[in-house]
């Protein structure tokens, strides 16, 4: 089969299985990722322990020396509706992810995965750049927040990649940036200033790295946190290019059964074993020694929100054995005055 061919057949299994975009492109177009982490490290040297760890990323060669291509398929999640309770608590992505193995999506990729393999292409999955290779297969744009724009669903999409062992067609990159001159939006909305020019990034400062756990940052920005528990979607809630993006049309599995959980209160009162057997399985990016963490969160939360139903829960994790928490409600009560 020719490598025309073998595309337009690789295109049409993925976006019959159920993605909604598919493209292809060169593996060595990625290595310019390397020269944006060099400079992201000059501007934010704070930052560079996060930043170093990419670097492999860059060159997939390294890991996989058979590497020619890399196959790009991009997916909708914008489409799902989300608990208003939940709304600017938990970011969407990590409510309607699809990367969780009991969801269609990932059946997705293991069809995908199975299609490759009946065709006799080695690949291996998730190990370059997600948004710059989404860019080199000509799939859209990165904004000025830094998040991968497809015309048709805005930034609320998720990105999949499989290089592989076979050279094929290469789709044209879009390199062109998707925002106009004039709009600084999501910098200005950035509520910690992780975000200060346009395609920069302070990632040691950004709220979705600061819930994920203390770092030496976190302590003069918790103000500047809100009610953020997990993630974060300011800088695409108010980003014009994701006007009427969300449609609220299909029902995530699963998401009304974890809801209750995710509420101030709840988190606060939280016990190990519903943590480990409910929370940490879906929201992995806090480890299975992290129940902690998510109480700092929503303990930060609750002052920041400065509704007084929250003091006596405020008030007694000042008493906790963790000293961790204890800080915690030690910094809301005198934030509060309470």
């Amino acid at each position: 089969m020719s490598s025309i061919n073998l595309s337009s057949c690789i295109k049409e299994k993925a976006l019959g299985i159920g993605y909604d975009l598919c493209g292809i492109t060169p593996v060595d177009l990625v290595e310019e990722y390397s020269s944006r982490l060099d400079e992201r490290i000059r501007n934010f040297p704070e930052s560079r322990t996060s930043y170093e760890m990419l670097y492999p990323l860059a060159f997939p060669q390294k890991n996989v020396e058979w590497a020619k291509s890399i196959i790009v398929c991009v997916r909708r999640y914008g489409k799902y509706k989300i608990p208003k309770e939940l709304d600017g608590y938990i970011g969407k992505a990590y409510l309607v992810d699809g990367r969780l193995k009991h969801s269609k999506e990932y059946s997705w990729r293991l069809e995908f995965e199975a299609y490759l393999n009946g065709l006799g292409i080695k690949y291996a999955y998730g190990i370059v750049p997600a948004r710059l290779a989404a860019v080199n297969a000509g799939l859209g744009r990165i904004g000025n927040n830094n998040f991968f724009y497809t015309k048709e669903y805005g930034s609320w999409v998720f990105i999949e990649t499989w290089v592989i062992d076979s050279e094929l067609e290469y789709d044209k990159p879009t390199r062109s940036l998707n925002c106009p001159d004039n709009c600084n939006k999501c910098i200005d909305s950035c509520p910690t200033g992780a975000l200060n020019m346009p395609l920069s990034m302070n990632w040691g400062k950004c709220i979705a790295n600061l819930t994920s756990g203390l770092n030496s940052q976190t302590e003069g920005l918790k103000a500047k946190m809100g009610t953020w528990v997990y993630g974060c979607d300011v800088c695409q809630n108010i980003c014009p290019k994701n006007k009427n993006k969300w449609e609220e049309k299909e029902n995530f599995i699963d998401l009304s059964d974890i809801t209750p959980h995710l509420s101030l209160e709840s988190i606060w009162k939280m016990d190990e074993d519903t943590f480990l057997d409910v929370i940490q399985p879906r929201f992995w990016y806090i480890g299975q020694d992290g129940l902690w963490i998510w109480k700092c969160n929503a303990l930060r939360a609750m002052a920041n929100s400065g509704d007084q139903k929250y003091y006596k829960y405020i008030k007694e994790a000042v008493e906790d054995p963790d000293q961790n928490i204890r800080n915690t409600a030690l910094w809301a009560c005198q934030k509060l005055g309470i």
